[in-house]
């Protein structure tokens, strides 16, 4: 099994990865009525890495390092990004940026801290 990437789908259900890699790649998450969690906490990425995001009425859940810089790129109707890992001690490291790309609608993509 290679951990350095992920694709999921949630039809009217969940899926929860737990990801491992220490040179993670890309990812492709689509849920439809659904929720996925992603868990970065035992994870390293390097440089940049895109997500695509696609959601229908759905949810996602990261929990990624504080000190990733996380982007948003994507399209949102209804659909809102919110990075709940603000904390003003913390150094974000430019080297490791997630980008999320996709489209949401009547979705959500909420990001909080490995500690949470």
């Amino acid at each position: 099994m290679n951990d350095d990437y992920i694709a999921t789908t949630a039809l009217f259900g969940e899926v929860k990865k737990y990801i491992l890699s220490k040179d993670f790649k890309f990812g492709n998450l689509t849920n439809v009525f659904g929720k996925t969690t992603v868990d970065f906490c035992n994870a390293d990425i390097n440089g940049a890495v895109v997500m695509t995001c696609t959601q229908l009425f759905g949810e996602i859940l990261i929990k990624a390092p504080a000190t990733w810089h996380i982007v948003s790129e994507g399209t949102n109707i209804f659909a809102v990004v919110d990075d709940k890992r603000r904390n003003p001690t913390v150094s974000i490291d430019r080297n490791k940026v997630l980008i999320l790309r996709g489209t949401g609608i009547f979705g959500a993509i909420k990001i909080v801290d490995c500690v949470n």
